[in-house]
Parts: C-alpha cells; sequence; structure tokens
C-alpha cells in the first residue's frame, strides 16, 4: 500500500467528503476516487458506501481508519524527532582533566568556534571518573580521559597513543644530594587522579622502590610542577608538561633504570550524540590536533 494513498484515504474517511478530500489535499477529485479504489482492490474490500447524500465506512474501512491512524501518528511522531535530532547544537560541554583543559583545549577551541562560531563552548575541569559519569548521565557532550572508556552505547576514541610520565627533581636539589638521600629525605609529590593515570602512577612507584615517607597530594599537575621546583619535593609528571625545564636544567630526571611509563588518552562521547554535525566537526579538530599540540611542546 502506498502511503499517499493511505493519507488520501485518511483525509476521506475523516470527513467523508471526497470533495472536501480533494480540496484539502489539493487534489482533483478524480484523483482521490482513483487512489481510494485502488485501496480497495488491494484489500478486495469496499472502505465507503453511500446512504442518500451521506458516505459511511463500511466495517473494512473502520479497521483500516484506526491503524491508519496510528500509521501516521508515529510518522509524525518519527519526524518530530528527526528534526529535533537534526537540529545542531547550540552548545557543547566538554569535561576533561586540568592538564588537558589548560594545555590542549584552548588552540582546539579557538580552531572550532572559528568554524563554528554560532555553537557555545563549556569547558569542565574534572578528574576522568567525573568525566565518565557524566558522559553516563548525559550531563557532557564529549569526555577526555586518560585510558581507555567501554560501555554499550559509548565510543571511545584513541586520540593518543601514549603519554610519557617522568620522575622529576629540581636542579638545587638534584645538584646537592645523591638521587639515593632526595628520594629518602624529600617528600614525594603525587598528582590526585583516578583511572588507569593513577595505577600507573602507583606500578612505577612501585617498580622504582620509591618509599617516601611523606607524600603530597595535589588534584594539579601545575601545581606539582611548581612545587618540585621550589625544591620542595619530587613529582611524577608528564613528560610534555615539563620539556621546556628539562630542556633548560631548571628540571632534572631522575632515571631509575625502569621501563617508561606510557598510557593512552581517549575521547568518549555517547554513539547518540555522534550524528550532531557540530559535535562531529569538534571531534574531527582533537582528532587531528591533539598530537600536534602534544609535540609543539617538543
Amino acid at each position: 500500500m502506498e502511503l499517499r494513498n493511505l493519507k488520501t484515504f485518511q483525509t476521506a474517511a475523516e470527513y467523508l467528503n471526497f470533495t472536501k478530500a480533494a480540496k484539502i489535499l489539493n487534489f482533483s477529485q478524480p484523483t482521490v476516487t482513483s487512489q481510494i479504489r485502488a485501496l480497495e482492490i488491494e484489500i478486495k474490500n469496499p472502505l465507503f458506501f453511500r446512504i442518500g447524500k451521506q458516505t459511511y465506512l463500511t466495517s473494512q474501512g473502520e479497521v483500516m481508519k484506526r491503524y491508519v491512524d496510528q500509521i501516521f501518528a508515529t510518522l509524525d511522531e518519527m519526524n518530530r524527532e528527526l528534526s529535533k535530532e537534526s537540529r545542531p547544537a547550540s552548545r557543547l560541554v566538554i569535561a576533561a582533566s586540568e592538564t588537558f583543559c589548560t594545555h590542549y583545549f584552548p588552540p582546539i577551541i579557538r580552531k572550532f568556534l572559528h568554524e563554528c562560531p554560532e555553537v557555545g563552548i563549556r569547558l569542565v575541569s574534572c578528574y576522568s571518573k567525573d568525566v565518565i559519569a557524566g558522559i553516563d548521565s548525559n550531563d557532557f557532550d564529549i569526555g577526555i580521559i586518560s585510558g581507555t572508556y567501554r560501555k554499550s552505547g559509548i565510543t571511545n576514541i584513541v586520540i593518543a597513543d601514549h603519554e610519557d610520565l617522568v620522575l622529576i627533581a629540581s636542579k638545587a636539589l638534584h645538584e646537592k644530594y645523591p638521587v639515593s638521600d632526595i628520594l629518602d629525605k624529600y617528600p614525594f609529590i603525587k598528582y590526585e587522579i583516578d583511572g588507569p593515570f593513577e595505577q600507573q602512577m602507583r606500578h612505577y612507584i612501585q617498580e622504582a622502590g620509591i618509599n617516601s615517607k611523606k607524600v603530597i597530594e595535589s588534584s594539579s599537575l601545575e601545581a606539582v610542577k611548581s612545587a618540585v621546583m621550589s625544591d620542595i619535593g619530587i613529582g611524577l609528571i608528564s613528560r610534555n608538561l615539563v620539556k621546556k625545564e628539562l630542556a633548560e636544567k631548571q628540571l632534572v630526571e631522575i632515571s631509575l633504570n625502569k621501563q617508561p611509563v606510557q598510557i593512552k588518552t581517549s575521547l568518549i562521547i555517547a554513539a547518540s550524540k555522534l550524528s550532531d554535525n557540530s559535535t562531529m566537526r569538534l571531534i574531527s579538530i582533537i582528532e587531528r590536533d591533539w598530537n600536534a599540540i602534544h609535540d609543539m611542546a617538543d
């Protein structure tokens, strides 16, 4: 059965008047009669009958009208939903750690807003566990985490294959004390984070035999770097954040002859949001530029 014939039948059945149906549908009356006749041939039963000047539905017509009304109600609902989904996002909420927010997103957002100036951006700094929770609850549109996240309905895109961690001390401490004394006497300044990054740090600390009696935790990698540069203690930090200071010998890498610690960085997003053009454009920029931004610190 063709939808156009069903629509003609629905209109004729509602008004029980072929002339009025033809006027509403902008058809000729013979066209309305022809389309309804085509349906009657398909179902091998009449849909209308006349008594005097009044038109009525047959029992088969009553059944067809009930189902046709349901069909077009469903189609209308589908079209409303599709219209809602195709409407571009007016604002995108991105969640990531402070490090990612500070060092990676400014150039990415600048480029995105140049291409999509009508879309607003909200950048939220939080731990990976909160990023994941926000993606699951639909509070965030895009999340960046250290490691990967696998769940039905969530798309995980690896945007960086590795992130090196490096154990650092200030130049002053390194020149004044042997490494064993630094490890023994000074606090270990630890980045307070959850998930794979935390697991990798803990593994590194155990493998390196670091057994500092004092641990200072900070939710900011910048604060970790600043504390180490102020001779407060040693710290384990992303190499990318201290490349300049290492090159200028303000900081010194403490090598304990261990394998480098590397973890992946992933973009996570609800699969249902991948149909939005603005969102896909932002993801494309992130995928394309993330490692280039990383390498700019070299």
